[in-house]
């Protein structure tokens, strides 16, 4: 998938390693692990990106009726394994207007101190801070069998989202449209593609435009 490589924390142009530099740099943020442009999903893929995760890579299993696998981005490069990555799925969603709407999750797993979900979320910090990860929480999924509980964020837009810890790190959960949030999040299953007990054979589809930032600001999907 073409594309350049961005700073996870604000979309700028990095720039390659150099005599000056090891890692790639943003102009505002120095030194960073980039983001990498987004990829369809495939089962070719999937693979290749379990295999070289440092991070879960989360996935709701079984999907919901007729979702699909719309695409993954990650933060790494050829120094490091992915340090985030995100899962895109989409599917119908019931509403209270008539009809079904397409719904979009985005599920981010990061290590703390990436800042790729707080960006996603509109904040200005790398981690949840203070505050956020506490009282009672507003959903609670199982992620690897674990009990899992996210609390809600402050977020514009027709969009809800949600941040906890699974699997020793960060996990962010952005779905629009924000009334999918509730019925769709709470109690579902995630595993980690990394699991070689996890078939690898999913249904995927057409690449999310949620994964073409700014995902927050996109239009709505009839």
């Amino acid at each position: 998938m073409g594309g350049t490589p961005q700073c996870p924390r604000c979309d700028g142009a990095v720039r390659a390693p150099s005599i000056w530099h090891s890692g790639h740099t943003c102009a505002v943020h120095g030194e960073v692990v980039p983001l990498q442009p987004p990829h369809p999903g495939d089962a070719e893929h999937l693979a290749w990106v379990s295999r070289h995760s440092d991070v879960p890579v989360w996935l709701p299993w079984p999907l919901p009726d007729g979702w699909l696998v719309t695409g993954t981005r990650c933060v790494r490069d050829d120094r490091h394994e992915s340090q985030a990555v995100v899962v895109a799925v989409s599917g119908p969603h019931h509403g209270p207007a008539p009809g079904p709407r397409v719904a979009d999750l985005l599920l981010v797993s990061e290590q703390p101190g990436t800042g790729l979900g707080a960006h996603l979320a509109g904040r200005d910090d790398l981690d949840p801070g203070e505050g956020l990860t506490t009282g009672r929480p507003a959903v609670r999924l199982h992620a690897a069998g674990a009990s899992t509980p996210l609390w809600s964020v402050p977020a514009d837009g027709d969009r809800c989202v949600l941040v906890g810890e699974a699997g020793g790190v960060w996990l962010w959960a952005l779905l629009w449209p924000a009334a999918a949030g509730a019925t769709l999040l709470d109690d579902l299953q995630l595993v980690d593609l990394r699991d070689p007990a996890h078939e690898l054979d999913v249904p995927c589809g057409a690449m999310s435009p949620r994964l073409r930032w700014t995902a927050v600001a996109a239009p709505a999907r009839a």
